[in-house]
């Protein structure tokens, strides 16, 4: 079971996201900024970079992972659109503020790997996102 929940992390978490090795390019300021949750410099790289520059997945991620809410609600307003990676992330932390914007129903497009993330959540001993997740797909499924 353990080995089973440690394949699945790895496979839904991709650490180069997280940690780029390029901290001079666009994409590499922005993904700092998210995980260390400097708003400031993320909004300079939004000013002083092209978008299409800039890696928003990666830095939606980063944030997940460092929870940092305030990064992740800016970043999926600006367009990123892998909640899914950002969700695992946060369930990593345990960090429910977080995954429960990702998968609201307010979003247009909300995280739609549940399962695998009450999964994980079950696995790691991530107890608040266990309960979180358990929830919302049991109301899933009444609404179905």
């Amino acid at each position: 079971m353990i080995a089973a929940v440690a394949l699945l992390a790895s496979v839904g978490l991709d650490i180069g996201r997280i940690f780029p090795t390029d901290l001079g390019s666009p994409s590499g300021k922005l993904v700092y900024a998210a995980r260390t949750g400097d708003y400031q410099a993320l909004r300079r790289c939004f000013l002083e970079h092209e978008w299409v520059d800039l890696d928003l997945d990666s830095a939606l991620d980063a944030a997940a992972a460092h929870s940092h809410l305030r990064i992740v609600q800016c970043l999926v307003e600006f367009g990123a659109t892998d909640l899914e990676s950002a969700l695992l992330s946060s369930v990593v932390r345990d960090n429910v503020k977080i995954a429960s914007y990702l998968i609201s129903k307010e979003r247009s497009h909300p995280a739609t790997n549940t399962q695998v993330a009450q999964t994980l959540a079950a696995g790691i001993g991530a107890i608040n996102c266990d309960w979180l997740l358990t929830a919302h797909r049991s109301d899933e499924l009444r609404s179905s």
